[in-house]
């Protein structure tokens, strides 16, 4: 067993060093929230004599992507005490996380970075963007009533297990599916949401939307639609809280957000921000059971560097009729070479081998980039979770 691997016993020290770390006030609903997170985690400390030093969650999750499950653990609360910073206490936990990962046949992690720099050291890389609607009260659309379906309001606390499954069923883009425990923690963290449910003429759910509000501006958390008539139904309800606030904010985790949809894009603010990182744990893995896109490959060699030693190698890959043919080519002479961050960018979608190489963080044979490139989703992924 991991040496810094805490156990029940530790919850109260972990507990007290998030609060200092990340300066937040103990309050019965937080520690109770946390408490469901560590329960459910594996917590990674490090003692500074009677008091904990550094620590980490991991906590186990699973994703879809592109119709592939793949077990991906989630890096949150990464926190030192501030005598004992800048003597590696956290980096040392993430690499015994990672390491641990990989022995527990985890393909994937995603985290929320406080530095970019400093988590690629780790072998993480930027692959999830948001885009942020903002527009105020008096610049809202018009929209006509529908003449059929309507909309449901609802506490958090009462969302049917219908609204679960849709996003489930909609969640295949590297977001988490998530477990009944996820579900239960999220509402208990956000029990002050609201969901708003939209349903035809037979009852059926054909969208929902999750929300709340700060002072004058209206939030949209989740918003996820089956059809034209639920966009309306939604959309509609959305403005009519237009005489209650000043401001609406909807933050997409899509971030090709169509903006021309809208009736003047010059009235609303829109920014695509920089939201998550992932790594690829375990690239074997990964690629055998990767979403290909096409039906053949000749072999190509590729040199792939990184921090772990079980994805640092020269890998041969060759598709035929569509089953994959992975191999350690270590010897061989290299087609390309790049890092596990530029692969991470290119295997998610987040931006293809031929745009990497025009800025030469991929190197080596123009055509064979070209060919692997063609193997990767072109989709961008998507994340709402955030943890």
């Amino acid at each position: 067993m991991n040496k810094y691997l805490l156990g029940e016993n530790e919850f109260d020290k972990f507990y007290d060093l998030y609060l200092y770390s990340f300066n937040r006030q103990d309050s019965s609903q937080r520690k109770r929230v946390f408490k469901e997170r560590y329960d459910h985690s594996l917590s990674y400390g490090i003692m500074n004599g009677s008091k904990l030093g550094s620590g980490l969650f991991s906590i186990p999750f699973e994703v879809n992507f592109h119709g592939v499950d793949y077990k991906m653990n989630g890096i949150g609360d990464v926190m030192s005490a501030p005598e004992f910073g800048g003597q590696g206490g956290a980096g040392k936990l993430m690499n015994e996380a990672l390491f641990d990962m990989y022995k527990n046949h985890v393909t994937l992690s995603y985290l929320a970075p406080f530095s970019f720099g400093y988590y690629r050291r780790f072998g993480f890389e930027q692959v999830f963007d948001h885009t942020q609607v903002e527009i105020k009260s008096e610049s809202l659309p018009r929209i006509k009533n529908a003449e059929h379906g309507y909309v449901e309001r609802i506490s958090i606390k009462d969302i049917p297990d219908e609204l679960k499954k849709m996003y489930l069923d909609h969640n295949d883009l590297g977001g988490v599916n998530r477990s009944k425990w996820w579900w239960d923690h999220m509402l208990d963290k956000h029990s002050d949401y609201q969901a708003a449910l939209a349903y035809d003429d037979d009852d059926v759910l054909i969208g929902y939307l999750i929300y709340y509000n700060q002072d004058q501006t209206f939030y949209i958390h989740e918003w996820i639609n089956l059809n034209p008539l639920s966009r309306q139904l939604l959309a509609k309800f959305v403005i009519k809280h237009q005489s209650i606030f000043s401001k609406f904010v909807y933050e997409s985790p899509n971030p090709d957000f169509k903006s021309d949809i809208l009736d003047d894009p010059y009235t609303t603010n829109l920014t695509v921000t920089p939201y998550m990182m992932a790594r690829i744990v375990n690239l074997e893995d990964f690629l055998q059971r990767y979403p290909i896109q096409v039906n053949s490959l000749e072999k190509i060699y590729f040199r792939v560097k990184d921090t772990l030693e079980w994805n640092d190698h020269t890998w041969a890959l060759e598709i035929n009729d569509g089953k994959v043919k992975l191999s350690d080519a270590d010897g061989e002479g290299a087609d390309l070479e790049l890092t596990i961050q530029t692969l991470t960018k290119a295997m998610f979608g987040y931006r293809n081998l031929n745009s990497l190489a025009d800025y030469g963080t991929v190197k080596g044979d123009l055509s064979k980039i070209n060919s692997l490139s063609k193997v990767f989703v072109s989709e961008r992924p998507q994340l709402i979770d955030y943890f």
